[in-house]
């Protein structure tokens, strides 16, 4: 009887024991969680304040001139400011992964088809390498000059959001399309570039 009580005092202790490292840990994960939650918030107001003087800055670029642009497409033709100079220049930005932008590819190309004869540049920068984009394009068709490793581009235009599409007219002043998941962008590019023609 005696080590029957001796087992169940162990037994009861190990127990004790047991329940009160358990509430220390879930205090630890409680202390952890609240940790994740002020971060979570610190990370989003940098976020916020990021984007709100990433739009200050699009705001900037909006309407003035570039004359400073300079990119190699993926056949490693070089393109810049003055070679674009009296072209009305179309950039699409768009990047493999990005479901939305490979959807816009058909009417993109259309779009493209719409403005041949006329001296319209339409340019498809991606964030990509070169290897990626080539493999990648042999399945989906873009008839856009494409840009690999365009992330200088992206950070010069200050880009929020993909499928994003800039018009340039042909003195380089820059406007932009910058509607979220618009069913129309297409046809707001194609009355831009009419208006500038």
């Amino acid at each position: 009887m005696k080590l029957k009580s001796i087992l169940f005092i162990a037994f009861y202790a190990i127990l004790i024991s047991a329940f009160s490292q358990t509430g220390n840990i879930s205090s630890k994960k409680e202390l952890t969680k609240e940790q994740q939650k002020a971060k979570n918030k610190a990370l989003t107001e940098k976020y916020k304040i990021q984007k709100n003087k990433n739009k200050e800055l699009r705001k900037e670029i909006n309407g003035s001139i570039i004359d400073d642009l300079s990119f190699e497409d993926i056949n490693g033709i070089k393109h810049t400011s003055q070679s674009l100079k009296g072209k009305i220049v179309v950039i699409n930005f768009w990047f493999i992964q990005c479901k939305p932008c490979v959807e816009e590819f058909p009417d993109l190309n259309a779009l493209k088809a719409d403005f041949k004869s006329k001296p319209v540049e339409f340019i498809a920068v991606s964030w990509n390498d070169k290897n990626a984009l080539q493999n990648f394009l042999k399945t989906n068709k873009l008839d856009f000059k494409v840009v690999p490793n365009g992330m200088s581009i992206v950070e010069k235009f200050k880009i929020p959001h993909y499928p994003y599409n800039i018009i340039i007219d042909q003195n380089g002043k820059v406007e932009y399309i910058s509607d979220v998941l618009s069913f129309n962008v297409i046809n707001k590019i194609k009355r831009k570039i009419n208006n500038l023609l």
